[in-house]
């Protein structure tokens, strides 16, 4: 019989007063927003924070939907703040706990209101209710301006309902776009954050692939300076299929170094799970392929039992029937991810051997003679590549193209420490949260601590706009990032000829010379006669040294067809958007342009519908 989640631990004493508070019908809900029970948890996430909070350390603390109140005691006691507001809209549950909490300390203010009743009026609850925030606490040294005296804890729930749209993901890219525009809870200065979310949007906003790439991640990589998971319930680890296992082996190695460079101490019990892997066929068949490392899913475990089954008993000539076919099933699983990996691999390989074309290319002695090697490899693995994908099932391609674009996204630069997923880039694993940890158990959460770049560079692109033209900027990003979601494996030649129907890639590469990274370089036929001059951005400082890799050059032509816009850096998505808006200055109907691109933004969704007012008799 399946143990009762609802069910209190001694171990853990809040289960206790939780069981007896949470009515009935609430219980019956499936979906409900886990309340931390276990102390041992509060105080290792403490621990692991304490360098990003105490460099700093906030003054004032805005609780959000505090709920049992634990980890809101642990934080308080941590930080000893001036002022601990907490706000739960469901006091008739959490009152008696809450009430008690600020009882027992003079910081402590309880406030009974619905939070989304505030996302327009943050200005006067702070007025109220954290009356020291103001403009003396922001600091606008840099291009972006910071508050360090507010910590805002963040408790999202759970949507009640799959109708419910405004998803916890959609409330957070909400707040990172108003700290882009220094509005809302960041009137006065960005303030840091840290988020309790359900596991599956918060892999929507820290994203492991960039096949999941979408509104979320893309406004939080605008703005962060760190943004990464403190601790999570156990990962499905699917993501690893899309990724591909080598890519995801290394940059978990490169996150281990990073933690051993800055000492990073995991409590026992606190590390992430090994993955299980799919097993290696015990019988190699006729054709045989190198085993690939992938992870273990729900087929494996069948097949084994089959295998296990069959081998019980040997004389069961209908078991050893069944045995040979989940042995072929298990050894055509592992020739599919062979091939993937071989084709996403040459790819790769013509990936670099573009950039060595265009550094040749630009090397003042080279002629046309010079680079024919170069494009006779590249030649070669293309046809190579053709071959192979002919001779096989569609299904072995689907993953491929995921695999391409997460080794383009993490390695463009030859290391992780500068891809574009902030995955990619986490200081560490996150800690590992045990189920009974949580209640209700067999709940899913996760802790994600953000802190904004007070010198980020997209603030800086957006700073180069006069201020009456920002808001049409911003219309146009959000028209242009919505697709991504639905669209992001749409090739950035497409993109840029909807945007720039009557511009060749060419021109556009030497406008936005960040374009040329990922792109397929051909020599034009009159090379020999042509400059090797590498072109940077326009207005950079022309002499400082240029990476012909991602530069323009004009001894060469560019095709970005095989290029998918989900691989693009913010930098590079934002630099197309401002180029648009050069070409464009009358104001950007946003339905019009993410239709153009193939989204489905709706009227309502862009604030653009309005109801004609009826008479009522």
């Amino acid at each position: 019989m399946k143990p009762n989640r609802w069910a209190p631990l001694a171990r853990f004493p809040m289960t206790g007063l939780l069981q007896k508070q949470i009515p009935n019908p609430l219980k019956r809900k499936r979906l409900q927003k886990p309340e931390i029970v276990s102390e041992s948890l509060c105080d290792d996430i403490l621990q692991r924070l304490g360098p990003y909070l105490l460099r700093k350390a906030p003054v004032d603390v805005l609780d959000l939907r505090p709920g049992a109140g634990l980890w809101s005691s642990k934080v308080n006691d941590f930080l000893r703040p001036r002022r601990h507001v907490l706000v739960e809209p469901n006091i008739k549950v959490f009152g008696p706990m809450l009430k008690a909490l600020a009882e027992s300390k003079p910081c402590y203010s309880l406030v009974s209101q619905d939070i989304h009743d505030l996302d327009e009026d943050w200005h006067g609850f702070l007025a109220e209710h954290l009356p020291e925030q103001g403009f003396s606490n922001c600091d606008a040294s840099g291009v972006l301006a910071k508050n360090d005296a507010l910590l805002v804890l963040a408790n999202v729930p759970p949507n009640a309902s799959k109708l419910d749209h405004y998803t916890p993901a959609r409330s957070w890219s909400a707040l990172m776009e108003a700290c882009m525009r220094q509005s809302g809870l960041h009137t006065y200065g960005s303030v840091r954050v840290i988020a309790t979310l359900p596991l599956f949007e918060a892999q929507t906003i820290l994203p492991r692939s960039v096949s999941h790439r979408s509104r979320p991640a893309l406004v939080t990589e605008n703005v962060a300076l760190h943004a990464f998971e403190v601790a999570s319930t156990q990962d499905q680890n699917t993501w690893t299929m899309a990724k591909g296992w080598d890519l995801a082996a290394a940059n978990a190695a490169r996150v281990a170094e990073r933690s051993a460079q800055t000492n990073i101490v995991v409590p026992a019990g606190r590390q992430v799970p090994p993955i299980p892997l799919a097993p290696e066929a015990p019988e190699p068949g006729q054709s045989p392929y190198p085993y690939v490392p992938r992870i273990k899913t729900d087929m494996h475990d069948r097949i084994l039992k089959t295998i296990k089954t069959a081998e019980e008993s040997p004389s069961d000539t209908a078991l050893k029937k069944k045995k040979q076919r989940a042995l072929i099933q298990l050894r055509y699983d592992n020739r599919n991810s062979y091939l993937r990996k071989e084709l996403a691999h040459k790819q790769i390989k013509i990936d670099e051997l573009n950039r060595s074309l265009s550094r040749k290319a630009a090397d003042p002695t080279a002629n046309l003679q010079a680079l024919q090697p170069i494009l006779d490899q590249i030649a070669s693995l293309r046809a190579e590549i053709t071959k192979l994908s002919s001779e096989v099932h569609f299904e072995v391609l689907h993953h491929v193209p995921n695999m391409i674009d997460d080794a383009r996204s993490a390695l463009s630069t030859g290391t992780f420490d500068e891809a574009v997923l902030f995955w990619d880039r986490r200081p560490f694993e996150p800690l590992h949260i045990e189920p009974e940890e949580l209640y209700p158990r067999d709940t899913d959460m996760t802790m994600i601590y953000f802190e904004a770049d007070a010198d980020s560079p997209i603030t800086r692109l957006i700073h180069q706009v006069d201020e009456a033209s920002r808001a049409n900027l911003y219309r146009i990003y959000e028209a242009v990032s919505l697709i991504f979601g639905s669209r992001g494996a749409m090739p950035v030649s497409e993109l840029l000829n909807s945007l720039f129907p009557s511009r060749p890639i060419n021109d556009l590469v030497r406008a936005i010379p960040s374009l040329a990274t990922h792109a397929t370089r051909t020599p034009k036929p009159n090379f020999d006669d042509l400059p090797k001059t590498v072109h940077g951005r326009p207005g950079e400082d022309p002499g400082k040294p240029l990476d012909p890799v991602s530069n323009f050059q004009e001894n060469l032509d560019y095709d970005l067809t095989d290029v998918r816009i989900r691989c693009l850096s913010p930098i590079t998505l934002w630099e197309i958007i401002l180029e648009y808006q050069k070409d464009n200055n009358t104001e950007v109907n946003m339905v019009q342009l993410n239709r153009l691109l193939g989204g489905t933004l709706t009227s309502f969704r862009a604030g653009e519908y309005s109801v004609e007012p009826k008479k009522l008799r």
